[in-house]
């Protein structure tokens, strides 16, 4: 149980220190005031966002999550704060009065031994670059259509999704999911073999700590217990793996009861902000 591997605040440290510690091997950082700033390299898809920095002891202030923000639309760099509520308390005050819209989210840990099964879900080898292509499209058809309602996008949408940024590869991510910083399941509908991936998630290990992020099922896939397989067979793997804290973010109460279903339960608040262009 949680309660006998650590304490509360252990555990959250050990959480904050992975958020910190996950996006090093792929990115440059800069200090800016109390904040690190996580600046994606040139090959990258995708930006990064700032955090608090590791072990600070300054909540940040307005005038300091302004001077950030200034700095990422001058950069034209992603405009984001990431951050756990019990680590840095009040930094949702500031992040909003600085022009950041906030969202908090479920912080979950699993919590004793996993409940379930895989299913049709299953890793995906490295090397198969086709499948993880696939089903990156997938997620990134899934979280185009938030929530967990069943909806109309599917096959079709998911293979028009293969050259979106968040499907298609670069070194870095090669490199990455070589190195076993990025380890990927993908889903299959067991009615429909043939139809290849049609939801999938990732798991991302640092130390002994990993973080299962990016759970997603296209809309015509949902409702058949996909979302909680794919998070079953993550965490079993993060246990092979010997880590012995794995932890998610769920984007809803209602994503956070699935999670809850397979052996998770809540220990914090994860918060992003987010701001506008200009």
């Amino acid at each position: 149980m949680l309660a006998d591997m650590t304490s509360g605040h252990d555990l959250i440290a050990r959480i904050e220190a992975s958020y910190d510690g996950s996006p090093r091997p792929r990115a440059d950082t800069e200090e800016v005031g109390p904040f690190t700033l996580f600046v994606a390299r040139a090959d990258m898809k995708h930006g990064y966002y700032a955090r608090p920095s590791l072990g600070g002891t300054l909540i940040p202030t307005v005038d300091d999550a302004r001077r950030l923000l200034a700095l990422q639309r001058e950069r034209d760099l992603p405009r984001a704060i990431e951050w756990v509520d019990e680590v840095t308390p009040g930094l949702d005050r500031a992040a909003e009065e600085a022009g950041y819209a906030v969202e908090r989210y479920p912080l979950m840990a699993l919590d004793g031994e996993l409940a379930g099964n895989a299913g049709s879900t299953r890793l995906i080898d490295p090397a198969d670059e086709a499948l993880l292509v696939e089903t990156r499209a997938a997620i990134a058809v899934a979280f185009d259509n938030e929530g967990t309602t069943i909806g109309e996008a599917g096959l079709a949408e998911r293979d028009a999704a293969h050259d979106s940024p968040h499907a298609v590869l670069n070194d870095s991510f090669r490199e990455a999911v070589a190195a076993g910083d990025f380890i990927l399941a993908a889903a299959f509908a067991p009615d429909e073999p043939a139809a290849g991936a049609v939801g999938g998630g990732s798991l991302m290990p640092v130390g002994d700590t990993a973080e299962i992020a990016g759970v997603g099922v296209l809309p015509a896939y949902r409702r058949r217990g996909l979302a909680a397989e794919i998070t079953y067979v993550l965490g079993h793997e993060g246990r092979r793996r010997g880590v012995d804290l794995v932890f998610c973010s769920a984007d809803s109460d209602d994503v956070a009861r699935v999670y809850a279903g397979v052996g998770f339960r809540r220990v914090g608040t994860a918060l992003i902000a987010e701001a506008p262009a200009s």
